[in-house]
């Protein structure tokens, strides 16, 4: 060929790659519209996301062999697959396939601490049957997959592959970079991904363009909306590796278990809605909220960690100026050093609550003490106090009572699993805008005590000269956070939930409200939203303050009063338990399941069928959530994964087994004792009495 001849070749070979490439470009366009109009029908939030969106790093680029790739055009355009993504995406699924990676719920057996109750000691039997059978299970991608959790999600690829594979019910896809998303929307169809999750039984998520802690806020919700069953093992699926996807990646590790707290149980349940009941027939005060109230001066919410011992001096010296607000057993100590609290918390529901607060203080010492509590509290509890005030607990079965007698009354959020939760909310509630976290650790340093050396804890130990009174013990449960002040300590799964829950409260106050500022002196655990600030370096208040005229006025904005009306127990089996008796028919667990997919689809059944309930029939559907949560999640985690058919039919067999006696004895409960106020027996506070 003459040098002529190939210089005209190459302009014709030039032309015809332009054609092609704005040939392509034209079908990326046209599949971009074609794919926002689906998010707009399915995942409006998505459309209007990405609708007019302009990329800040990546953007899709041709490369010379003519696959598409994302480049970081601020890095002179590095890609970000390091070869055809196509290829690299196959391989990718290919090997999670053969060697899938999960986090799976573990669960441990409960401490019996009431004979009457049926949830725990069922539970407790089928985990030690369960525990016989799961020696060799090996897991794979051949089980419907309750949850996938997706870090990145590139320009899709995985996603239809994935799906050819596996059979995934609930999708999550994670991704901080809304440029990789929007690469996606141009380059796969969405609309048969879309149309698969939006089946009964299925759901995709979006975490786009999240931060870690706001992505895992989301997660925490999905139990309540899916089923914790589904979650059971959740299968991870890395498609990016960035430091943003490793940190949320690491924290949901960490955090995982979170998804299995406050679920609930039907003794639980049964206790707290005959409680409300009779704290609403008593007319004791309900809780208003009153967040934007001005004028409120510093609030102390005082702990019973081991901080506090460092603390009294400078909690005597300043408290004329504050208002302080005890925490459950932290009442005891402050009375010991003659520090009396304007607010006292308690959220538990239990009866031998009472047994610590009377040993801890006298009558005297509590009068002029108002008791914040929840509408879960014990009779028992609230007639210790002159001055009650009873909050909403939310995703409570005693929340539609409250609402259908004080409907202006909303749900106290976030305020579990641990009395210092309750003691954060109350305060932003009320409007306090100074808030200072005293003994509230939440970890302990390695030499550290576990509480307060004035706790009754601490009296317990040496009248017994025995350990184990407490669950903020160090044992095999126990892990290391971040310090407040840097370093490690030691906590544990309630404690992390109980800064969980405080790290969500104080955003979601710092986003609506803006003013509000909350201080950690603590040697505990950091909490994500109170500044650490050592004792020495927190402000001189000013002079004394009028604390009976702030107390009044707090009483007289926040407690709502109401007609007394009397709710008889007639009324309940005609009215309230109507619904619950009705749909136990139609929650049997079927005898002739086969095969992991026919168990996950009658499991799912009935979970639906319960959740579906509750907005209509709260009470029969909230007796009867948490327990199934339990016991589905446990049938789920036995069953699935055994080697054999035979294996797989015997785990069902004894989870079946279990469940339905949990039915009958929760039939028999509510037939007999609907109102029957906790009874649990004082086993520790006792000992100190002998």
């Amino acid at each position: 060929m003459s040098e002529a001849s190939q210089s005209v070749q190459e302009l014709l070979n030039a032309a015809l790659r332009k054609a092609e490439m704005n040939q392509l470009q034209l079908q990326l366009e046209l599949r971009f519209k074609k794919n926002m109009e689906i998010f707009k029908k399915a995942a409006q939030p998505i459309y209007d996301q990405f609708i007019q969106y302009e990329p800040k790093e990546l953007r899709l680029s041709f490369d010379a062999a003519g696959y598409l790739n994302l480049v970081n055009y601020t890095l002179d355009n590095k890609p970000v697959y390091p070869e055809d993504p196509q290829v690299f995406t196959r391989r990718q699924v290919e090997d999670f396939c053969q060697l899938p990676s999960i986090t799976s719920i573990s669960f441990a057996k409960s401490k019996i601490i009431n004979e009457r109750h049926i949830h725990p000691p069922l539970i407790n039997d089928l985990i030690e049957s369960y525990a016989e059978l799961g020696a060799d299970k090996k897991v794979n991608c051949d089980v419907p997959v309750g949850m996938m959790l997706m870090t990145g999600c590139g320009l899709g690829y995985q996603l239809p592959l994935l799906m050819e594979k596996m059979d995934i019910r609930n999708l999550t896809i994670f991704d901080p970079h809304k440029d990789s998303f929007y690469a996606s929307l141009h380059v796969i169809d969405w609309e048969p991904i879309l149309l698969h999750f939006c089946q009964p039984g299925h759901m995709i998520k979006f975490l786009i363009g999240m931060e870690s802690n706001d992505a895992m806020t989301e997660l925490k919700l999905l139990p309540d909306k899916i089923g914790l069953q589904k979650l059971v093992y959740t299968f991870v699926f890395r498609h990016f590796n960035s430091e943003k996807e490793d940190d949320f990646i690491q924290r949901y590790r960490k955090e995982f278990h979170l998804l299995a707290s406050g679920t609930g149980f039907f003794d639980d349940e049964q206790i707290s809605l005959a409680h409300t009941t009779l704290n609403l027939n008593e007319g004791t005060p309900v809780f208003r909220h009153t967040p934007h109230t001005k004028g409120l001066p510093p609030v102390f919410i005082i702990g019973n960690g081991p901080s506090l011992d460092k603390q009294i001096n400078f909690i005597r010296a300043n408290k004329d100026k504050v208002i302080v607000i005890s925490c459950g057993t932290a009442l005891g100590s402050l009375a010991k050093v003659g520090i009396k609290p304007e607010f006292h918390i308690e959220m538990e529901r239990n009866s031998h609550v009472r047994a610590w607060i009377e040993h801890g203080t006298t009558a005297e010492f509590r009068e002029g003490i108002t008791l914040l509590c929840l509408n879960t509290a014990s009779p028992e509890v609230t007639h210790l106090f002159k001055s009650v005030c009873i909050a909403r607990k939310p995703n409570d079965i005693g929340e539609p009572l409250i609402g259908d007698k004080v409907p202006e009354a909303l749900s106290l959020q976030l305020c579990n699993p641990t009395v210092t939760n309750a003691g954060l909310s109350y305060a932003i509630s009320m409007g306090f805008k100074e808030i200072y976290l005293l003994g509230v650790d939440l970890g302990t340093a390695p030499d550290a005590q576990h509480h307060s050396k004035l706790s009754l804890y601490y009296d317990l130990e040496e009248k017994t000269q025995s350990k184990g009174f407490t669950l903020f013990e160090k044992n095999a449960s126990s892990y290391n956070l971040k310090g407040n002040f840097g370093g490690v300590v030691s906590s544990n799964p309630i404690l992390d939930a109980t800064r969980f829950n405080m790290e969500i409260l104080l955003r979601i106050a710092a986003r609506s409200l803006g003013d509000v500022r909350c201080y950690n002196p603590n040697n505990g655990a950091f909490i994500e939203g109170a500044e650490p600030i050592p004792l020495e370096d927190i402000r001189a208040f000013d002079q004394a303050i009028d604390k009976a005229a702030i107390t009044s006025g707090i009483l007289n904005r926040n407690c709502i009063l109401y007609p007394k009306v009397e709710i008889t127990e007639s009324q309940f089996h005609d009215k309230l338990l109507a619904g619950f008796f009705s749909v136990l028919k139609d929650i049997n667990l079927k005898k002739d399941v086969q095969t992991p997919v026919e168990l996950y689809e009658e499991l799912d059944r009935i979970m639906t069928l319960v959740i579906r309930r509750i907005p209509e029939d709260p009470i029969g559907g909230m007796l009867l959530r948490g327990s199934l949560q339990g016991y589905f999640t446990l049938i789920l985690k036995g069953c699935l994964f055994q080697p054999t058919r035979a294996r797989f039919l015997e785990a069902y067999d004894i989870g079946r087994k279990a469940y339905q006696k949990f039915l009958k004895g929760a039939a028999e409960i509510m037939h007999q004792e609907p109102l029957k106020v906790d009874d649990t027996p004082d086993t520790m506070i006792v000992k100190l009495k002998n």
